[in-house]
């Protein structure tokens, strides 16, 4: 069933969240009598199509999940499909000129993006990790970085397009006439190809949607009537199935894997923290621009901290050099330190070869790898963690690891020696008792007996008297 709505009327929506903009329970979505559709949270105007005097008559939510707004000859003046946010639907165009944008709150420390890559010849479907608003100052090629791609699509005349098409099937189609296509995901049910997207106003049989998460993966949904008894959306597929190979995910921390593969934990690198509420870890640009008039700097302030068995994200505006030439792990650690722009290193092998990457900038995350080592640079006054937060650094939980680890042996030698010693003592104790027992054992009935000087004056009251029975006596 299509529903209007005509400009003399308004529609009540309970919203949780606008984008970037809270609203509350009582926000209102009005179309008013200019034709324009406003977003209304108290005396606020949070967000508005800007469609005011384009004649517009009426709006109608398609069973598609397209809302469209229409003029009098019924021409689409503004439609919710050509403003995607974090959602694709069946049949919902995703053009060059759109993206799909999670939120960029700034507690999150940046927000993703699936969108198209132009390159000179061809072009890519890509998911972006960007930096804050804050870095809009810095070169593009330093405020994103692209972690995962679709198949290129080279030298194409034409649209191309994005599309979720109604047989679950999700990919990119272009040419002049749409003949082309490139599966980013096929479904096992889709017999029919890759269709190109159109206005349909009809309902596919089986609902599903795109969704760019907050995790920066793309995941695509399926709503099933029946599942334990119950109705909710069911994950049919994943752009990204290891979450560690997603730039970001710990802000410029280091994402771990557990022993399953699937869920991942955020460590701190020396000298940043956690960001309050989150998970992941805050940037650390206190070393940066140290450089004076002549480019040189103390090197006696800073030392370096080694991350073993670690890679990590960069741009290639964050690469200030890339040495191969480097003698051993050490001298990629000594290069950072060398350097007043360079705030950690990278080293590695690759085709057997050494390679260093020296940075200028930590802002991707790190990601664990056997055959790499990540040098940071940190103050050589041995605090490497902000002031204020003494918890959620590498250093910190590889010191609270050994901590772990020697406490229990410091115990376990104590226990051990005072149970030696007690061991002994009873030893000892116990050969003087059978001595003892053994002297008392060999005197017999009539034999002499010994006596020391010392007893044999106590006896004789010093020498006084007769001791002994009998025939013979002891005369003084």
């Amino acid at each position: 069933m299509i529903r209007s709505l005509k400009p003399t009327n308004f529609i009540f929506f309970s919203i949780q969240y606008y984008r970037n903009s809270p609203v509350t329970n009582n926000a209102v979505l009005e179309l008013d009598t200019t034709g324009n559709l406003v977003l209304i949270d108290g005396d606020a105007t949070v967000w508005m199509s800007n469609t005011s005097g384009a004649r517009v008559e009426y709006a109608v939510m398609s069973e598609s999940g397209n809302f469209i707004l229409y003029n009098t000859p019924n021409y689409t003046v503004w439609q919710s499909f050509s403003h995607p946010t974090d959602t694709l639907l069946p049949n919902q165009p995703l053009t060059v000129s759109l993206e799909l944008t999670t939120s960029n709150s700034a507690s999150q420390g940046g927000y993703y993006t699936l969108k198209m890559l132009q390159q000179p010849n061809s072009l890519t479907l890509a998911l972006t990790y960007n930096l804050p608003e804050a870095y809009n100052n810095l070169p593009e090629s330093f405020t994103n970085y692209s972690y995962w791609q679709a198949p290129d699509i080279s030298n194409v005349t034409g649209d191309v397009v994005a599309v979720l098409d109604d047989a679950g099937s999700f990919g990119i189609v272009y040419g002049e006439f749409s003949d082309g296509a490139v599966y980013v995901y096929k479904n096992d049910n889709d017999k029919g190809g890759l269709s190109a997207t159109s206005n349909m106003t009809t309902r596919s049989a089986v609902l599903r949607r795109l969704s760019l998460e907050s995790n920066g993966n793309i995941r695509l949904y399926r709503w099933d009537d029946d599942v334990n008894g119950s109705r909710q959306w069911v994950p049919e597929w994943a752009a990204v199935s290891n979450p560690c190979d997603i730039a970001g995910i710990c802000g410029n921390g280091v994402c771990n894997l557990d022993r399953s593969k699937t869920n991942a934990s955020c460590t701190c690198l020396p000298g940043t923290s956690k960001v309050e509420g989150s998970s992941q870890c805050s940037e650390n640009s206190s070393l940066i621009g140290k450089c004076d008039s002549q480019h040189k700097y103390p090197t006696s302030e800073f030392r370096i901290s080694t991350v073993q068995q670690t890679n990590y994200y960069y741009s290639d505006f964050s690469v200030i050099a890339n040495y191969s030439d480097v003698a051993t792990v050490s001298k990629c650690g000594d290069a950072c330190l060398s350097d007043c722009e360079c705030v950690a290193s990278v080293y590695g092998l690759d085709d057997e070869k050494p390679y260093c990457w020296v940075l200028r900038s930590l802002d991707f995350g790190g990601f664990e790898d056997a055959g790499s080592t990540l040098f940071v640079k940190v103050r050589s006054n041995g605090s490497n963690t902000p002031e204020g937060n003494s918890g959620g650094s590498l250093e910190g939980s590889k010191n609270a690891r050994t901590k772990v680890l020697v406490i229990p042996i410091v115990l376990s030698m104590t226990v051990l020696i005072g149970l030696l010693c007690l061991l002994l003592y009873y030893n000892i104790h116990r050969r003087r008792a059978l001595k003892r027992a053994l002297e008392s054992s060999l005197i017999l009935s009539g034999a002499p007996l010994n006596f020391s000087y010392r007893e044999l004056q106590t006896r004789t009251w010093n020498f006084s008297q007769l001791l002994g029975i009998g025939k013979h006596r002891i005369q003084r």
